[in-house]
C-alpha cells in the first residue's frame, strides 16, 4: 500500500510540472546584500515599482514588464498590462524616473530590487519580459547580481538588441551626442561587450522574440539574436507578417510566443505556435487610455527632449564590478 501511494504522489508531481502555468521551485533567498550595492535610494526603487493586487496570492509565477524609452504605462499599459491579468498571471511593471534614457547599469538596480521584491512576497520565481532595452536591464542585473538567477524562473524579451543596433551606432557616431541609454545599445558598445563576457546565468529559460522588419534594431536576425536562447521571429511562423518595432508590443503571434514560454517548462518552442495564428492581428485584451500609447508616437516626442536634455559626449563608464 505505501509503495502503490509513493508511486501515484511521483505520477501526480509529474503531470503537475508539465501544466500549463505549473508551479515553478520555491525561490532561493539569498542575502540582499549579495553582489554589488544598490546606490539608488531605497524610496525610489519602491516608487518605480508597481505591482496587481494578487501578487501576494499568486497561484502563477509574477511577469517583471520592463519598458525601454518610455513609461511602463506607454510600453504595457495597452496590452500586456491587460492581457496577463486576464489570464491569471500577476504582473508587476517598473517606469524609471529618466523613463530609460540614462545609465543602464543604474536602471538595472531597479531590476534587481523588483525581483527581490517580488520574490519574498509572491514566494515564487519571476518572469522577466520587456520591450527593446528593458531587456539588457534585465540580462544586466541577472548577470552582475549572483542572487538573481535562483530568483528568476524565464526571461523573455521583445525586439532587444543584445548585440547592438547599428542605428544607435551610426546616429551617437555623427552627432557625437547621445543620452546614456543610446550609447549603450549601440553595436560594438561597452556596455554589450561586457555582457557579452560573461556567461548567460544558469537556471532561468531564455527566449528571444523579435521582428525581422525591425526598423530600429538592425541589423536582423543578428541584433536580436541571444545566444543560448529560442530566438523566434514573428516571421518565423508567419512569412512576411508585418510587424515592426513599436507593433511588436501588440501583435498577437508575438503574445502567443510569450504565453508559449510561459505556459510550459523551459523557453518557447515555435513548433507549438499555431499556423493559424497568421490570420489574427492584436493580441487579445487591448485597450487604450490616455497614458498608454500604442505606436512609436509618444516615444518620438519624447526623442527631441531627452536628446537635448540628457545627451553626453561618450558611453557611461562601466562600473568596476564588470571591468
Amino acid at each position: 500500500m505505501r509503495i502503490r501511494t509513493l508511486v501515484l504522489a511521483s505520477v501526480v508531481a509529474v503531470l503537475c510540472s508539465y501544466a500549463p502555468g505549473a508551479a515553478s521551485a520555491q525561490p532561493v533567498l539569498a542575502d540582499p546584500g549579495t553582489g554589488p550595492p544598490l546606490t539608488v535610494a531605497p524610496a525610489e526603487l519602491d516608487r518605480a515599482l508597481t505591482c496587481t493586487t494578487d501578487l501576494h496570492d499568486a497561484t502563477r509565477d509574477p511577469v517583471l514588464l520592463t519598458p525601454a524609452f518610455a513609461t511602463d504605462r506607454q510600453s504595457f499599459g495597452w496590452n500586456y498590462l491587460q492581457s496577463l491579468p486576464a489570464v491569471g498571471i500577476p504582473v508587476c511593471s517598473l517606469s524609471f524616473p529618466d523613463e530609460g534614457y540614462g545609465d543602464l547599469q543604474i536602471s538595472a538596480q531597479y531590476v534587481v530590487h523588483a525581483v527581490r521584491t517580488m520574490a519574498a512576497d509572491s514566494g515564487r520565481k519571476v518572469v522577466l519580459m520587456g520591450h527593446q532595452h528593458g531587456p539588457l536591464d534585465e540580462l544586466w542585473a541577472l548577470t552582475f547580481w549572483p542572487d538573481l538567477p535562483a530568483l528568476v524562473s524565464d526571461f523573455i524579451s521583445l525586439a532587444t538588441p543584445f548585440n547592438g543596433t547599428d542605428s544607435a551606432r551610426n546616429g551617437c557616431a555623427d552627432s557625437q551626442q547621445c543620452p546614456p541609454a543610446n550609447w549603450q545599445i549601440a553595436t560594438g558598445s561597452q556596455f554589450l561587450t561586457a555582457l557579452a563576457a560573461q556567461p548567460l546565468p544558469q537556471g532561468p529559460s531564455y527566449t528571444s522574440i523579435f521582428t525581422r522588419f525591425d526598423e530600429l534594431i538592425y541589423p536582423q536576425p543578428r541584433a536580436s539574436t541571444l545566444a543560448g536562447a529560442a530566438n523566434i521571429a514573428v516571421q518565423d511562423v508567419c512569412p512576411l507578417r508585418p510587424v515592426e518595432h513599436f507593433t511588436i508590443l501588440g501583435d498577437n503571434v508575438a503574445y502567443n510566443i510569450v504565453l508559449d514560454a510561459l505556459d510550459h517548462d523551459g523557453p518557447a518552442v515555435r513548433k507549438r505556435i499555431s499556423h493559424n495564428l497568421c490570420f489574427t492581428t492584436s493580441m487579445p485584451d487591448v485597450r487604450f487610455d490616455s497614458d498608454s500609447a500604442p505606436t512609436g508616437s509618444s516615444f518620438l516626442t519624447q526623442v527631441p527632449r531627452h536628446f537635448i536634455e540628457d545627451s553626453v559626449a561618450a558611453e557611461p563608464e562601466l562600473a568596476a564590478y564588470a571591468r
